[in-house]
């Protein structure tokens, strides 16, 4: 092998190591980015679902909060009914009364 062989075969060398680590190089980051992109996607998944949990717990206590505010509006609803009921029977005298002075006010305005 001359000189000018040897040289070249050097350089073809030195080339095709050059190549190869350049290759190497890049598969490394294609490695590190797929491995950065799975961690930021997994975080990601990870907030998710931890937002999602503090959601259905904020929305489960405002139901039981509604509910309960329902419940106690209802009973005090029927507490208001009893005593209307209560009081009517209680003034039916009243009631009677007063029914048959409005209708001697009405005859007396038409006749």
């Amino acid at each position: 092998m001359s000189p000018n062989e040897h040289a070249q075969w050097v350089r073809q060398e030195q080339e095709s190591r050059r190549r190869l680590r350049i290759q190497q190089v890049r598969e490394q980051q294609r490695h590190i980015a797929r491995s950065v992109r799975q961690s930021v996607e997994q975080r990601r998944q990870q907030e998710l679902s931890l937002l999602e949990e503090q959601l259905r717990q904020q929305w489960e206590q405002q139901q039981e909060e509604r509910l309960h505010n329902l419940q106690a509006l209802y009973q005090e609803n029927l507490l208001l009914l009893g005593q209307g009921h209560r009081n009517a029977r209680e003034n039916v005298p009243v009631l009677s009364v007063l029914l048959y002075l409005c209708s001697l006010s009405f005859c007396r305005i038409y006749n």
